[in-house]
């Protein structure tokens, strides 16, 4: 072998009888073969392909294995799909030798499909007539990229492929597609299976190790030859293509000595400054970088900061932009990363020529508009908030947090006394009687409770001993009943005859929309012509009788309530998630104190038959209601959705709950719900905006995009649930909905930007080209008339009549 022509800078190498360096990809793919492995090649321009197509069809003949390699590029592009695929099996034809006529095959089977027609072919013709394992060879696939009937072919390859599991003689056939293209290429029907079948076979640039018999063509002593080959794989990082080439170059100058200064001098005249408009690799990538980029702003951009090495950029087999830049061949994976792939390319793209190829840099969003983004979608969301529309879901979040914070221990100051179904089954009456109502009382107050709070209506005589009781109620300073206002169903329920105000409460609850009790209703104005005529809840009469002398002040001026030291704020028609709640009377939002044990509960029977520990009595509120679900006195509360069967809360029990809030208050200086005023809440739904903004401003990549919005979103529900810990009830369905808002809005703008960028671009290259016919002296649109023709004519086929002068010369 001559030694000067030991380097291939074009073409396989087989072609030009250099010297074939062999890879790991030699073996991997010769392996898939013998196994019968579909199998692809795609990678970038002059990387060693077709040579290793050829290699490997080679080592497969010796192994008696038929191997078909069919270049794509013969086939052409510039006819129909009918003389595509029947191109296509006459080189499969003239290879193989096959004793069918395949045109008169073809011809006979215009009834079916194309598809249809070389499956067939595969089946009844190629696997009938040659027995061995046969492996295809398909490279050049690229060029079915601008051909719109190709995903039938590779519909075809997958079917072939699937169907080994229901015919045998599929088995010996496989596929080696070679080209550069991703395997999302191939089939772009986004209605179609995609083409997600055959192994990948990947081809990496030379190691110093594998490179080493090119130094035997430099003409110099092994150790020197050696030695310049790695200052050429410095430059070249072992591309195949590059390498050849500087070995080729340094071969033909015939210098006795070359230095490392000598090399750096040869790339620089080579592939850099003006020369790197002639190389074809270089011209190659450059295409792949502006005129194929899918989108020519993200393909720049995420070069540019593989480039410049400022954060590292993983490597995303998903992304579309990065597994471009992969195929162009400028960058390269290294450990999950992505770099330049070497120093000339580096050298020859950088920001210089970034910033040539687009002379107006790319125009970010500045600081102020992200703001004013994020300023008009809070606005806009505040707004809609207003209005009412996100209550809903703000209540459901405030439910969430009340179920996630956890339980306190029960009150021990309180004690209810059910009504249980037990209770009814046993005593056979309800309502209960005023006798046993009576016998319940005197057996409570021989354990010296302090107050008795009776959540049952007595405005009705209940047989027997209504007036005994009557007259026990009337006499006692201890027990506390109930009465109830008109509402929207049900008419007002008057205290029992004759018991005086200051012994009544009210046992009126409100309701949210949902039908959710989450609101303390403690005090109303009573109405001149209602029989209700006390102002204090039943849960705030037996406080104040619980605490003795401590008398409770109402300051209207302020529209507070204080009770000792302890100051009660009205809860306002807006406060915290609400909008336009009715906050009439007095009302303060329930903190629940647990679901399930807020306090100690006995049944009626219990304390009739002397079944509980007077210790349970003494100096404690007593509350006496109905328990039994069969009466219904039943409310839904934040918990009921997180329990089994929607469970509901009995009427005495939430009373019971109102009453430990205004007793922990007062007593233990237990924190009452408070609220944000209206320009904290704006500020803390605002800094939730300027946060979307940012990360859609920063963050380009919209699956990285997606985990620091989901961070973001942790954030806020974390710190809206440590407030809430603490007894702040903020709003968190604006911040969430500015914080995804604002991210879209802002991605949309970058979007809309970067499609007036690429007009500036296109209109650019117009008047770049305009100027440089100026300066020809011609017209541009004489040139592009040129051009087109040029095009034409080197893409058209020849003519019938040139067939038929042809003919006529040869008689």
């Amino acid at each position: 072998m001559d030694d000067a022509n030991i380097y291939t800078v074009g073409g396989t190498v087989q072609a030009g009888g250099g010297i074939y360096i062999s890879r790991q990809a030699d073996e991997d793919l010769l392996i898939l073969c013998r196994q019968r492995v579909f199998a692809y090649v795609l990678t970038p321009r002059q990387m060693g392909k077709s040579s290793l197509m050829v290699r490997t069809a080679e080592k497969l003949a010796e192994e008696d294995i038929q191997s078909i390699m069919i270049d794509l590029t013969q086939l052409g592009v510039q006819l129909t799909a009918e003389q595509w695929y029947l191109g296509l099996l006459t080189i499969i034809e003239g290879t193989l030798n096959l004793d069918t006529d395949v045109v008169q095959w073809w011809q006979a089977h215009t009834h079916l499909g194309l598809t249809q027609r070389l499956t067939l072919f595969f089946q009844k013709v190629l696997l009938v007539e040659v027995t061995t394992p046969v492996v295809i060879f398909v490279d050049e696939i690229d060029t079915t990229l601008s051909l719109s009937f190709t995903d039938d072919f590779y519909a075809a390859i997958r079917y072939l492929y699937v169907a080994r599991s229901l015919k045998k003689e599929f088995r010996r056939l496989s596929f080696v597609l070679i080209g550069v293209a991703t395997p999302g290429d191939l089939i772009r029907d986004p209605k179609r299976t995609p083409f997600n079948i055959g192994q990948r076979v990947d081809l990496i640039d030379f190691t110093f190790e594998e490179a080493k018999p090119l130094a035997d063509g430099l003409g110099l002593p092994k150790d020197e030859a050696q030695q310049v080959l790695r200052w050429v794989l410095k430059w070249t990082g072992g591309h195949p293509y590059l390498t050849q080439r500087l070995c080729s170059i340094i071969s033909e100058q015939g210098k006795s000595r070359w230095s490392k200064a000598d090399v750096d001098h040869l790339v620089s005249s080579t592939f850099l400054g003006a020369m790197s408009e002639q190389d074809n690799n270089l011209q190659f990538v450059r295409d792949m970088l502006t005129k194929r980029a899918p989108d020519l702003e993200g393909v720049l951009t995420t070069y540019r900061e593989i480039r410049r090495g400022k954060r590292s950029v993983s490597d995303e087999e998903q992304s579309l932009i990065k597994s471009h830049l992969k195929l162009s061949g400028v960058v390269r994976q290294e450990n999950a990363r992505l770099c330049v792939r070497n120093p000339i390319y580096e050298k020859v793209f950088d920001d210089k020529w970034l910033k040539n190829i687009l002379p107006v840099p790319f125009k970010k969003l500045t600081v102020q508009r992200v703001l004013f983004t994020s300023l008009i979608v809070t606005l806009s969301t505040l707004g809609i908030r207003q209005l009412g529309v996100l209550e809903f879901l703000e209540l459901k979040a405030f439910d969430q947090m009340m179920q996630m914070r956890g339980d306190l221990n029960a009150d021990p100051r309180i004690l209810v006394v059910g009504v249980s179904e037990k209770d009814l089954q046993k005593l056979q009456q309800w309502p209960l009687s005023g006798k046993t109502l009576d016998r319940l009382f005197s057996k409570l107050e021989q354990y010296q409770p302090r107050v008795i709070g009776l959540d049952i209506f007595r405005d009705l005589r209940v047989e027997p001993g209504h007036d005994q009781l009557l007259k026990h109620l009337q006499q006692s300073d201890r027990i506390i009943s109930v009465c109830k206002y008109s509402d929207s169903v049900n008419s007002p329920t008057p205290p029992p005859k004759g018991v005086e105000p200051e012994q009544v409460g009210f046992s009126d609850i409100v309701t949210d929309t949902d039908d959710i009790v989450r609101r303390n209703l403690l005090l109303l104005n009573p109405e001149s012509a209602s029989p209700c005529t006390t102002s204090y809840s039943l849960g705030l009469q037996v406080v104040l009788h619980y605490l003795g002398n401590v008398q409770p002040k109402f300051s209207s001026a302020h529209g507070e309530f204080q009770i000792g030291s302890t100051i009660f704020k009205p809860l306002r028609s807006d406060s915290g998630g609400y909008r336009k709640v009715d906050a009439h009377g007095f009302q303060i939002l329930l903190n629940y104190r647990s679901a399930h044990q807020a306090v100690r509960q006995v049944n009626v029977t219990d304390v009739l038959e002397n079944q509980i520990a007077p210790a349970w009595v003494k100096d404690k509120i007593v509350l006496i209601g109905s328990t039994a679900p069969s009466i219904k006195d039943l409310f839904n509360t934040p918990y009921s959705a997180n329990q089994q069967d929607n469970q509901k809360m009995p009427g005495v029990v939430l009373q019971a709950q109102m009453a430990s809030q205004i007793l922990s208050a007062v007593v233990n200086k237990q924190r009452l719900f408070w609220f944000w005023p209206v320009w904290e809440e704006f500020l803390w739904t605002w800094g939730w905006a300027v946060v979307g903004s940012f990360m859609a401003w920063r963050i380009r990549n919209l699956w990285l995009l997606g985990l620091a919005q989901g961070s973001a979103f942790g954030i806020l529900y974390g710190l809206s649930f440590a407030l809430f810990y603490q007894s702040c009830w903020i709003q968190l369905i604006p911040p969430t909905i500015v914080l995804v808002s604002t991210s879209v809005s802002v991605m949309a703008s970058h979007i809309s930007m970067q499609k007036q960028q690429r007009l500036k671009i296109s209109n650019l290259l117009i008047d770049k080209l305009e100027i440089s016919c100026t300066l020809r002296g011609e017209q541009m649109t004489d040139v592009i008339v040129r051009l087109i023709t040029m095009y034409i004519e080197q893409n058209i086929p020849p003519t019938n009549s040139t067939d038929g002068r042809s003919k006529k010369s040869k008689n």
